[in-house]
């Protein structure tokens, strides 16, 4: 009995399923391996920080007055600060023999004056409420700390035939003041009222209160 016609027929439907199967393999996706696909992407740069803001320096009030206590070995030198916009005036004194007065400008909350001569000096920077600096007389220096206040403290002065009376009151009411003849001696000034009201020489008189940009 032959049989090779059907025998070849089986065999030829198994290769052809072969063939079929190994292309089915070859069109597959391979499998994944289980490592995340390589990327050429970079992270992006976190943005570079702030630069730090400069705070703009404090200023002073449109008008001022400071009044500052300066001891020293021979006693106590009153100091006042009046400021009026960009300028100011100050003015020092012992209420005895020892005085100056001063001018220059109150910029960036820092003052910066000085005597007539530029013997004198007082340079200060304001510190919240108050300003803080140096004042030097002559070859004395010293360090103060002038304290805002509100009037009738403040800076005043009453001149009549080359006499020259100034006072400082202070914030508690307390006055200093020197009275400068045309001969250049010095002594204490008549005492001064609150509301700026002298006697000099068995005559009453106001003193004018002074600012930052008078003329005196």
């Amino acid at each position: 009995m032959k049989i090779r016609g059907p025998l070849l027929t089986l065999v030829a439907v198994a290769v052809l399923g072969v063939a079929i199967l190994v292309i089915n393999i070859s069109k597959e996706e391979p499998a994944p391996s289980g490592k995340p696909p390589a990327t050429t992407a970079t992270a992006a740069a976190p943005p570079p920080a702030p630069s730090p803001v400069t705070p703009p320096p404090p200023a002073f009030p449109a008008k001022a007055d400071y009044v500052g206590k300066v001891p020293t070995a021979n006693g106590t030198v009153t100091v006042e600060i009046t400021v009026d916009g960009d300028k100011a005036i100050a003015y020092a004194c012992d209420g005895n023999t020892v005085e100056s007065w001063l001018r220059g400008s109150a910029v960036n909350g820092a003052v910066s004056l000085a005597n007539k001569d530029k013997t004198s000096r007082l340079d200060g920077r304001l510190q919240g409420d108050a300003i803080v600096g140096t004042l030097t007389i002559a070859d004395k220096k010293w360090d103060f700390s002038a304290a805002i206040a509100q009037p009738p403290a403040g800076l005043y002065v009453y001149e009549n035939a080359g006499v020259r009376n100034s006072w400082v009151v202070d914030a508690e009411g307390k006055v200093t003041g020197v009275q400068r003849r045309e001969d250049g001696s010095t002594k204490p000034a008549p005492t001064l009222t609150t509301d700026g009201i002298a006697n000099i020489d068995g005559i009453e008189v106001r003193a004018i209160r002074v600012e930052g940009d008078s003329d005196v």
